[in-house]
């Protein structure tokens, strides 16, 4: 009678474990909850312009925060040329972005920070990483306890639960 009970608790904590492992999440973690509030605090005083601050870009000129006038004149000059911002995060962003790898996404990003006409002031490398950070953060991705490297191979949408 012992022999059973000895063996029914073995099965039954055996199950719990198997339970509460197929519920723990597998999908990695590539950035810090410090690296995404810095990225945060950056992209609002750079990219957040023209994409807006809540990242999913403009389809119009009339479309999004900040609005197109209070930008300077050579945000305005782009965003009424192009008439389209594509968004940093979101679905459609995903449907863009989530094959490719964050390291292609902050290469992306680090062209864009560069380009002159844009005047961004302070903008490194570090920089364009915790802003790729937040971009993820703001998609789903959770944070963990490694920071971001402009090197990572994760795949996007692997990123997003």
């Amino acid at each position: 009678m012992n022999r059973r009970i000895i063996v029914f608790a073995i099965v039954l904590v055996g199950l719990e474990s198997a339970i509460l492992a197929g519920q723990q999440s597998t999908t990695p973690a590539v950035f810090t909850a410090a690296q995404a509030e810095a990225g945060r605090t950056a992209y609002e005083n750079s990219c957040g312009k023209c994409h807006t601050l809540t990242l999913l870009g403009r389809n119009s000129v009339e479309d999004g925060l900040p609005p197109v006038d209070s930008l300077p004149a050579s945000y305005q000059e782009f965003i009424r040329k192009t008439k389209h911002v594509p968004p940093l995060a979101g679905k459609e962003f995903l449907s863009r972005w989530g094959q490719k790898t964050v390291a292609e996404l902050i290469a992306r990003f680090q062209v864009t920070a560069s380009d002159p006409s844009f005047l961004f002031q302070n903008m490194n490398v570090d920089t364009v990483v915790n802003i790729t950070a937040y971009a993820l953060k703001v998609s789903g991705a959770k944070a963990g306890m490694e920071p971001l490297t402009r090197t990572n191979s994760a795949v996007v949408n692997s990123l997003i639960p």
